[in-house]
């Protein structure tokens, strides 16, 4: 319980927008969600590491995440000019990535083994390896959320957790998934 108490102590100094403590039991999956995907609604299903088909079956994707009792759900909330404003979007994905890696880099500091998901697609790489050679940066890949079959809109509101914040807002999403029992305190 000590390492949840260091970790809100160390976020509450980030810009987190809001965030909830969750079990992994109550994570709610989504067929449907996975389709969007191989529709290629985002354009990304089929072009990188962090997306299906390469992060596996959505069964595997949930069997994956069973194997972590806890979970950790944030988001990032930015202003942009309308709803249209792609490059605002994409500066925001951005940020919100960057804030991703300061609250991966404090849970790793207390938890031994995370699984960690974000939003579409991977930009640590201008090119990615996908299909032809494995990821370069297996620790900064982070798998789409919703890639891993998560609905998210559902997820949000059994969080306490505003999905829409308002017009000309984009909101990005971020789940660390980590067992309480396997932290470095070794309590």
């Amino acid at each position: 319980m000590m390492s949840i108490c260091n970790i809100e102590a160390e976020i509450k100094l980030l810009p987190i927008h809001e965030y909830a403590f969750l079990k992994s039991e109550d994570l709610v999956f989504s067929e449907e969600v996975r389709i969007l995907c191989e529709k290629n609604q985002c354009g990304m299903y089929g072009t990188c590491w962090a997306c299906p088909p390469a992060i596996g079956s959505i069964e595997e994707c949930r069997k994956q995440c069973m194997q972590y009792e806890d979970g950790f759900l944030f988001t990032t909330a930015t202003k942009v000019k309308n709803r249209f404003d792609m490059q605002g979007w994409l500066d925001a994905r951005k940020e919100h990535e960057k804030l991703t890696d300061q609250v991966v880099k404090i849970f790793r500091a207390h938890y031994k083994d995370l699984l960690i998901l974000s939003t579409e697609g991977c930009m640590v790489c201008k090119n990615c390896t996908y299909p032809d050679e494995p990821c370069r940066f297996p620790d900064r890949m982070y798998p789409a959320t919703e890639g891993y079959g998560i609905l998210v809109m559902q997820q949000a509101k059994l969080c306490s957790i505003k999905y829409n914040n308002g017009p000309n807002t984009v909101t990005y999403f971020s789940l660390i998934l980590f067992n309480r029992r396997n932290n470095k305190e070794g309590s």
